[in-house]
């Protein structure tokens, strides 16, 4: 039998991944500031790296974090099952979250809200709720926070700081920096720096937070069933854990 061990260690993992979010944000704000200076509508390579257009590296790059994230919630449901674990359902619901985040931060289906629910709010003079979705993002952020409050009270203390934390990272430009954007947008159009740096921030806080997520998860498994290795016998592969050192 083959054991292959999956390493945990959180800043290995998440420290790239921080570096490849600053880049992205650095090469977005610098060929946007670019465009606008240099009255360029065409740019090289804009398009690709552009935080405000949709099916390019840095969408896939986000989505790709929300998968992620989704793969660790759903690995630790199975060894929390395996471990007789209260919360099985819990870290089931947030992983198939996860993986919708992921498909509507790929597919954008929040977007296509924004339409009819502005035309219920009167369709013009809107200011910080000019993106409609906003609203019931609020009502489903307060929903889930009193759905998971249990939950997160049972986590060790070192963990539920930092899914609250890293929650509050990634709401925070979801919600809070889309919000100015929006009314900014309203007021002053899409065509000026101060615009595409709110479109950075809100960006580069939303992979932010998933990443300090990656973190917290990974941590988490480490501390709670210490190496995890997936073991090749034949054509039945199987998922164990070893206890975490003392």
């Amino acid at each position: 039998m083959d054991a292959r061990k999956i390493p945990l260690n959180p800043w290995a993992i998440t420290w790239p991944l921080s570096v490849a979010t600053v880049l992205l944000v650095a090469a977005n704000m610098s060929m946007q500031a670019y465009r606008l200076i240099a009255h360029q509508e065409h740019v090289v390579g804009l398009a690709m790296m552009s935080m405000d257009g949709e099916n390019n590296l840095p969408a896939l790059f986000s989505t790709l974090l929300l998968f992620c994230a989704s793969l660790l919630l759903a690995l630790i449901a199975v060894l929390e099952r395996r471990h007789e674990g209260i919360d099985v359902s819990k870290w089931a619901i947030l992983a198939a979250g996860f993986m919708l985040m992921a498909m509507d931060e790929s597919l954008s289906f929040h977007e296509k809200a924004i339409a009819p629910l502005r035309a219920l709010l009167g369709g013009q003079h809107l200011g910080i709720f000019f993106f409609a979705w906003v609203i019931p993002g609020f009502a489903l952020v307060f929903f889930l926070g009193a759905f998971f409050l249990r939950f997160l009270l049972r986590l060790p203390r070192r963990t539920a700081i930092a899914f609250v934390v890293s929650a509050a990272i990634y709401l925070g430009g979801a919600l809070g920096v889309e919000l100015l954007e929006g009314w900014w947008r309203e007021a002053h159009g899409h065509k000026n720096l101060i615009y595409h740096v709110l479109v950075s921030l809100e960006e580069g806080m939303e992979m932010a937070g998933v990443i300090a997520f990656i973190h917290a998860l990974l941590r988490y498994v480490a501390g709670r069933f210490g190496e995890v290795r997936f073991a090749f016998a034949g054509t039945r592969d199987k998922l164990s854990a070893s206890e975490p050192a003392k």
